[in-house]
């Protein structure tokens, strides 16, 4: 497994960037080095249990990448779709964003105990 590039430093509610479309939003801060990158975690569905550490879960599994989405949507169907890509590593705020893969937020299985 590759070591982490970045590091949860926090994360806080936000108001979802785009609208009242969807139900609740959060920025996960992630650090690297001296750089920062706010990644916006978008909930769609009201059944979804939005929370701070599910946001941190949902931007956890891109710690190990070169650059972090900045903008993701957990569907109602629990996959993770990307909706606005990583910077370019130019680290230009202006650059394309590349997209990348959908991916599950969590497993569908129940775990009993």
């Amino acid at each position: 497994m590759t070591a982490p590039t970045w590091l949860i430093a926090r994360s806080r509610a936000v108001e979802p960037p785009s609208g009242q479309l969807l139900n609740s939003a959060y920025a996960v801060q992630l650090t690297s080095d001296a750089s920062t990158r706010d990644v916006v975690v978008e909930f769609a569905d009201v059944s979804t249990v939005a929370s701070n550490g599910y946001a941190e879960e949902v931007a956890r599994r891109f710690v190990c990448d070169a650059e972090p989405p900045q903008s993701l949507l957990v569907q109602r169907s629990g996959s993770v779709k990307v909706v606005v890509g990583p910077l370019e590593p130019s680290g230009d705020a202006h650059a394309e964003p590349k997209l990348t893969e959908t991916r599950r937020a969590r497993s569908r299985g129940r775990r009993t105990g």
